[in-house]
């Protein structure tokens, strides 16, 4: 299908480009009041602490089966503050991606779109997936959510507008084909859930060539997707044989069989998707009439737009692949014998809001294909200028927790002045005030020698610390506002 480009259309759609680009701007400005908590310190000393691919390898042996996160965690710690920043980079890297990735299939399939199109499709992607995910923080603002479900996101998606641009170009190689096997197996080996997923997509997208092309392009598609397929595979097979998935893995019953984690991937599936519908009627709702309403006044104007008998068939198909995707995504937690915490399920969300935001697209070319009356463009003008109000209302979900994230953010940085203040004093065994924990991420803890403590005071430099409750009416007698 082409996509035709009028006044009204491209209106709307720079309108919807300022109203999504205004929603993303409040999730990345509240990533500048991210701090170090939890599981942060223990990372902080094996990126810091010695050689970063010992470490590495004594992480995949004693404590986690993800063999990659370290290197990217080196990387960033490269950067003065990147505790704050990293947030906001990701939203603006993922939407850029997302562009570059629309732009290229753009030119591939010469579908026309415009600028703004493409651009509010990208932000759209990306808003609502963080909108409908159940625990935003773990996945954006903390970092062990952030390496583990966000980022591999964030590196796929370039990884993909990267090879569509080969592709279109011709240009597929044998050292390119290597490239990108090592990039699947490194972005594989940060999260067994979305090397998972990777290998489902991947395996579709070549019988999709296998099955649907027979341009020049297939080859050198072929040789690309066949090299990333083969990287994640052997990313997953690593993480599969790691040793340390006996702390991971909950095996007081044993190893399940291949029978019940099948089973159990459904029934997680199902119930994802049933909750899903029950729980988020009005972003699904305006999702689709985003999609839909702009796909209609984009096409609504060619002449002679007749329904294609293979678009009756992504009605169906849509659910049934978005069903699939996420069971693949799922097959990890139900190996590891349970149903998937809240950021194991970002990528099914991801996986949602592109279903929906495609069956929107069918839709809206289904209805332009209708004999509908002269007034039905001002009918939706209106609507789709009312749905694109929608992403100023989506801001109320991040806003309400401003105060929270700004207070906690001052009162960290004048407890870590502290700190250095106590160390400086010549202080080993240090007893500093506690703060709040925040979306099931835990924060120091008032008994020194736990887990957290421990790590703390080795990157602090100390023997011991102790943070201690304290009562609101006292607060002020540690932290001034």
């Amino acid at each position: 299908m082409n996509f035709s480009e009028n006044k009204a259309s491209t209106y709307l759609a720079w309108f919807g480009v300022a109203a999504m680009t205004a929603a993303l701007a409040v999730y990345a400005y509240l990533g500048f009041f991210s701090r170090y908590m939890g599981d942060d310190y223990c990372l902080l000393l094996d990126v810091h602490t010695g050689n970063i691919f010992t470490n590495s390898w004594n992480k995949y042996l004693f404590k986690s089966n993800r063999f990659s996160n370290l290197f990217v965690l080196g990387f960033w710690e490269l950067f003065p503050n990147n505790i704050a920043f990293m947030p906001a980079l990701h939203v603006i890297l993922w939407a850029l991606g997302l562009y570059w990735l629309l732009n290229e299939l753009n030119k591939v399939f010469n579908l026309k779109l415009s600028l703004p199109v493409a651009l509010l499709t990208a932000e759209m992607l990306v808003l609502f997936s963080f909108f409908t995910t159940p625990n935003v923080f773990q996945i954006l603002y903390w970092r062990p959510g952030q390496v583990s479900y966000l980022t591999p996101i964030v590196m796929f998606t370039f990884t993909a507008a990267w090879l569509v641009n080969l592709v279109r170009r011709n240009k597929a190689t044998l050292p390119l084909a290597f490239l990108f096997g090592f990039l699947a197996f490194f972005i594989g080996g940060l999260s067994e859930t979305l090397g998972a997923l990777h290998i489902a997509i991947l395996s579709l997208a070549i019988l999709g060539v296998f099955f649907f092309d027979t341009s020049p392009r297939r080859k050198p598609a072929w040789t690309l997707l066949i090299a990333l397929l083969i990287g994640a595979l052997l990313a997953l097979v690593a993480m599969f044989l790691a040793p340390a998935n006996e702390v991971r893995i909950n095996d007081e019953n044993g190893s399940p069989s291949f029978i019940t984690v099948l089973f159990r991937t459904f029934e997680y599936s199902f119930l994802f998707l049933r909750i899903a519908v029950t729980t988020l009627p009005l972003p699904m709702l305006g999702l689709l009439a985003i999609s839909s309403l702009m796909t209609m006044l984009l096409l609504q104007d060619q002449p002679s737009l007749k329904m294609e008998a293979r678009v009756y068939w992504l009605f169906p198909l849509i659910p049934i692949l978005l069903y699939g995707l996420v069971c693949a995504s799922f097959a990890p937690s139900a190996y590891g014998q349970s149903y998937p915490v809240e950021r194991v399920r970002f990528p099914a969300h991801v996986m949602l809001t592109l279903a929906l935001a495609l069956f929107g697209v069918c839709l809206g070319y289904a209805l332009s294909c209708l004999r509908l009356p002269s007034f039905s463009r001002t009918v939706a003008v209106v609507l789709a200028f009312t749905a694109l109000l929608y992403p100023f209302w989506m801001m109320r979900q991040p806003l309400s927790t401003y105060e929270f994230r700004r207070l906690f953010a001052l009162r960290w940085d004048e407890r870590e002045r502290m700190i250095y203040a106590m160390k400086a004093n010549g202080e080993r065994d240090l007893v500093i005030p506690g703060l709040d924990g925040y979306e099931g991420t835990k924060e120091l803890d008032v008994r020194p020698y736990f887990w957290v403590n421990q790590c703390a005071a080795q990157v602090y430099g100390v023997e011991s610390i102790s943070a201690i409750s304290v009562e609101e009416e006292d607060v002020l007698n540690f932290f001034s506002e």
